[in-house]
């Protein structure tokens, strides 16, 4: 693996030799754990630094997944989404299946205990769908066995930090399918637990200001310029409409409906989903707004990487004045646009599509900044490659580091928004949902 020299200044002189032998993807899994909570972080580097336990239980997700796969593939799209969201909640599918089949005033009861949204589809698999329910909950109960055996030698707080990274099934994906990174992170920190825990420290406090910047820009842009949020609203409304049938147009926020539980991580995210999404929300979440109690749009972040995938792939060209700030965005951050920006699954995108080199002109196509019309300049080194394709549900882009944050918004509205609006920017904790690995079908 090639060596990149990172030139960063930090207080810490360990965390300077650290970042200056990393590899360039070193690097990134650097800043991808850099946002999370403290609390996370110091789970993330404990766990590292014993890879043997992760690549297990990575095989157990592996076979856990293909098992929950094998017991539901059979079902229409629309049953096996309910297999899943109940699945998200394994204490109350346990509380089913000991009250026993066809006791619904007592499995109503239960089934109260999860969001309103998802208990429709508890009570349908329940109802119907008993004995697979049930064949469910053996493979929750012997992945968590096997779990049990593989960090039975550890010591209590290990053992807890395990629990808290696969309770975040985003976290576990990124160590797992960057397995070589995750030791090289470990190892690290066995060396210097202070320098590393100093910088990323540093890391965080600079990302979360930067991220904050980013989201101020963007939001006074839309309040300010009347025709960027038209823009911003239509093309949201035609990308909710075109990937979710069932989205609600206008995207109201609705905080109880889905809840926060992650899909588990023995059964990995619906297959078909176009991009890492642990977290389930309304598509319409992707776009980076809503509409308030009150009516009014309130912007929460940067589209996601699916969003974003559309966008650059076929809707931009409905929509100059969002395409030009996107063009202006991209034209400002191009320097750190994936390493060091929360919005990386949109970075991803953006950066690809305005760097591309058109194949019949050599030249790559934008917005002109002080017009509408379309424009061109030479991108000199660039390769010629095609322009993203929209997303598709059926497809599963695998790229690692690519869209991680393509489900960002976990961390930017379940825990950070009422009805009313936007609650207190970034906190350092989100969930982003990493590309690739152990997810779904196999």
């Amino acid at each position: 693996m090639a060596i990149a020299v990172v030139a960063l200044t930090c207080q810490s002189g360990f965390a300077q030799e650290l970042m200056d032998s990393v590899s360039l993807d070193e690097s990134k899994i650097v800043a991808a754990i850099a946002p999370y909570s403290d609390e996370m972080r110091q789970a993330i580097l404990d766990v590292a630094q014993y890879p043997q336990a992760l690549v297990k239980l990575a095989r157990t997700q592996a076979r856990s997944s293909q098992a929950f796969q094998d017991a539901v593939g059979d079902y229409p799209r629309d049953t096996q989404d309910k297999f899943y969201q109940t699945a998200r909640f394994p204490e109350i599918d346990s509380q089913l299946v000991k009250l026993g089949k066809d006791k619904k005033p007592q499995a109503e009861s239960i089934v109260k205990e999860a969001p309103d949204g998802v208990q429709p589809a508890m009570m349908d698999v329940y109802s119907n769908h008993f004995e697979q329910l049930a064949r469910i909950d053996k493979l929750y109960q012997a992945s968590q066995s096997a779990f049990d055996r593989v960090t039975a030698r550890y010591t209590p707080q290990i053992k807890d930090d395990f629990k808290k990274v696969i309770a975040s099934p985003d976290v576990m994906n990124l160590l797992t399918d960057n397995i070589d990174l995750a030791v090289s992170l470990g190892e690290s920190y066995k060396s210097d637990p202070k320098g590393v825990v100093a910088y990323l420290d540093s890391l965080n406090e600079r990302l979360n200001l930067q991220n904050a910047n980013v989201l101020a820009d963007y939001k006074k842009a839309v309040e300010t310029d009347p025709t960027l949020r038209d823009e911003m609203e239509k093309a949201g409304t035609e990308f909710a409409q075109q990937y979710d049938e069932q989205s609600d147009v206008p995207p109201v926020m609705n905080n109880n409906y889905y809840g926060s539980a992650p899909y588990p991580y023995w059964f990995g995210y619906p297959y078909w989903y176009g991009t890492a999404m642990w977290y389930p929300m309304p598509y319409y979440y992707n776009t980076g707004f809503y509409y308030g109690a009150n009516g009014g749009v309130v912007v929460f972040g940067l589209p996601s990487f699916a969003y974003a995938n559309w966008f650059f792939g076929s809707g931009y060209h409905r929509y100059p004045g969002l395409y030009r700030y996107y063009n202006n965005y991209y034209n400002v951050h191009r320097t750190n646009l994936i390493n060091n920006n929360v919005y990386r699954g949109f970075n991803t995108v953006a950066r690809d599509h305005f760097s591309h080199v058109d194949p019949m002109h050599g030249q790559a196509m934008r917005i002109d900044t002080d017009r509408t019309k379309s424009t061109s300049f030479s991108t000199p080194g660039s390769s010629g490659t095609a322009i993203r394709q929209p997303v598709s549900g059926r497809q599963f882009n695998n790229s690692n580091f690519s869209h991680y944050n393509a489900n960002a918004y976990h961390g930017m509205t379940w825990q950070h928004m009422q009805s009313g609006g936007f609650h207190g920017g970034m906190s350092g904790s989100f969930h982003g949902g990493m590309s690739g690995g152990m997810h779904g079908r196999r």
